[in-house]
């Protein structure tokens, strides 16, 4: 896309679009005066803290300290970054993202729209092998005996990979599709003599799709009548492989049918995450749509992140074998330090979700979910077990220390929503003491020691991990940067006289000379530098925050701000001029200690140094 192009629809879609339509699709909004208030989904609220200025087209959590416009909203909802955000909308307004000059978009295995392309298509591809091929028959067989139904195959766009070494190559020949292409998406293999196969051959195909319903990936399993098949290297296939590490796909960061739940679970604010694919399927198929599942991996902070953006509580179905609750153990840690509401359900031992539901229905599983228990119950559940705490001490006081160190990763702040923590590790604390005959001063002793130990912080684990910073300097300005800003988002008319006089280096921090490289873009090119258009210009969630945060404060001064400020403008700007003049002068000075200049050149700067002194002190006795 060529730059003119992106700030022309960046700009249509701005207009196109309704920020109330976009938080009011996640969030339920109500009017207030003549902004429009919400729950906001990112932290413990009991009040409406979210407020959207539909005038304004921004949003701002003064709690969480987030805010912007429709992109940053999207990409704090979703987890994307600013073009697929753009994606999305524009999709949503029905605007085209393709290059102004009306040509195609460049193809080639590095670039991302060619390989969406490409997914797309051998989806297609594998699903309708999986209808129509003969030799498909086996697929469709079992997919039966699983109960999946044909409604649940097209939901899901299931398809079938058939057992040849290139069949998918093959076919590939047909379109503009290049073996690079295919090799970069994951679709094919090759050997370590250089030849090419087909990577998911005589498999059940399950597509992954991001939040935007584009597929990314692929989970293949094995059918079991082919259980003793090989792979290419000769070996014993394996039940389930996924698609490896792409431009597209990463499994830590994402979860298998994220996409057809995502309405589901923005409406109850609850998510559950079971094992397996079929499992997904199923519960879809019985009416639970916000079911979600793993991708070969276990949870990690990247998807904790990206639950917590959906769901105010989360739950694990466990398979009822002990390897589930070996994996539950490992994440159990993670989810109580980033203070997620996490429920946890071991279903009866030899169950998995899927069968649970085939052989007893949506009831009795309805009622098993209910029967889940938070986090830390289900960790002093598994950590005792049945240790009989006054024959086997070292086993109870391994289970009691294992449990005290997932408490101690609970956060410890005071105040709001942090007091239902606090009372609930007093009541857990209590109960360890009467089931473990350990004093609770000593309990409250031991849990101190562990929290002041050093613990690895993850990085990138929350949603607003980066939520102060751009380019790694914290979002400070200076109270005159600040009133210069905000005589700016009243008065943008002044931006003639403002802009042209203020260079980068008057600006002390980087997001204000950030700030400046927007509006300076945007005079360049005649176009208005009104608060909305700014927000436009701008890509950076948190300068889009920052720009929220600056507009809300000078309209909070508006009746006395729009009649002084041309007058604080000129002020402001006499003083940046004479700071500048006062910068020149000191680097001169140092040139004069450095005698990197002649007597002639010293004398007329002492003498300028002489005379800007007593300016200052006139200036001084003024005032």
């Amino acid at each position: 896309m060529f730059p003119g192009a992106a700030f022309d629809a960046k700009e249509q879609i701005r207009q196109a679009v309704s920020i109330v339509d976009v938080v009011g699709a996640s969030i339920e909004l109500r009017p207030q005066g003549r902004n429009f208030v919400g729950i906001c989904p990112w932290h413990d609220d009991s009040r409406p803290s979210m407020q959207v200025n539909p005038e304004r087209q921004s949003w701002k959590c003064w709690v969480c300290d987030i805010g912007g416009d429709i992109f940053s909203f999207v990409m704090q909802r979703d987890g994307v970054d600013f073009r697929q955000a753009l994606e999305m909308l524009a999709e949503t307004a029905g605007i085209s993202l393709g290059k102004s000059s009306g040509g195609p978009i460049p193809e080639g295995p590095n670039n991302k729209q060619t390989l969406f392309q490409a997914m797309a298509w051998a989806r297609e591809q594998f699903h309708t092998a999986l209808l129509q091929e003969p030799a498909a028959e086996a697929a469709r067989m079992y997919l039966d005996e699983r109960g999946i139904n044909h409604l649940s195959i097209e939901k899901f766009q299931i398809g079938y990979a058939p057992d040849q070494w290139q069949w998918l190559i093959e076919r590939a020949r047909a379109t503009s599709f290049s073996t690079a292409t295919l090799l970069a998406a994951g679709l094919i293999g090759e050997s370590a003599g250089g030849k090419h196969y087909d990577r998911f051959k005589g498999r059940l195909m399950f597509p992954i799709s991001d939040v935007q319903q584009r597929p990314i990936a692929f989970g293949g399993r094995i059918l079991p009548g082919a259980a003793e098949a090989e792979n290419s290297a000769g070996n014993k296939a394996a039940k389930y492989i996924n698609s490896p590490e792409t431009r597209l796909f990463s499994k830590s960061q994402q979860l298998y049918a994220l996409d057809l739940a995502r309405n589901a679970i923005v409406k109850e604010r609850r998510l559950v995450v079971v094992e397996g694919y079929t499992d997904v399927i199923i519960a879809h198929q019985y009416g639970f749509a916000n079911h979600v599942a793993v991708l070969g991996t276990a949870l990690g902070p990247r998807h904790v992140a990206l639950l917590r953006r959906y769901a105010d509580q989360i739950m694990l179905v466990l398979d009822g074998d002990d390897a589930g609750q070996r994996r539950t153990n490992d994440i159990l840690d993670l989810f109580v330090a980033q203070n997620v509401d996490l429920r946890v359900l071991a279903l009866p031992e030899g169950l998995d979700p899927c069968d649970c539901l085939l052989e007893r229905g949506e009831t009795a599983y309805q009622e098993l979910l209910a029967t889940s228990v938070d986090a830390i119950e289900h960790k002093i559940r598994t950590s005792r077990g049945d240790i009989n705490v006054q024959q086997d001490t070292h086993g109870a006081h391994h289970a009691l220390e294992e449990i005290l160190l997932t408490l101690a990763k609970a956060p410890t702040q005071q105040g709001g929503a942090q007091a239902s923590i606090k009372l609930r590790e007093e009541q857990v604390l209590m109960r360890l003491s009467r089931e473990f005959g350990v004093e609770k001063t000593e309990l409250i002793s031991r849990l101190r020691e562990l929290r002041r130990a050093p613990r690895r912080i993850h990085s990138g684990t929350g949603a607003h991990s980066e939520a102060t910073e751009v380019s790694g300097k914290p979002l400070v300005l200076s109270s005159w940067e600040r009133e210069f800003w905000e005589i700016l988002s009243l008065r943008p008319e002044l931006a003639d006289e403002a802009i042209p006089a203020v260079a980068a280096d008057d600006l002390p921090s980087e997001c204000s000379r950030l700030l400046l490289a927007a509006y300076a873009a945007l005079h360049v090119r005649g176009e208005s530098v009104a608060f909305e258009r700014v927000m436009t210009e701008v890509d950076d969630p948190q300068l889009k925050n920052l720009l929220v945060d600056i507009d809300e404060s000078a309209r909070a001064k508006e009746s006395l701000a729009l009649k002084v400020a041309p007058l604080r403008l000129q002020q402001l700007l006499h003083e940046m001029q004479r700071q500048r003049a006062d910068q020149q002068l000191h680097r001169k000075a140092v040139q004069i200690g450095q005698k990197h200049i002649d007597e002639e050149e010293q004398l007329k700067i002492l003498m300028e140094l002489q005379h800007r002194g007593r300016e200052r002190y006139a200036q001084y006795k003024k005032e």
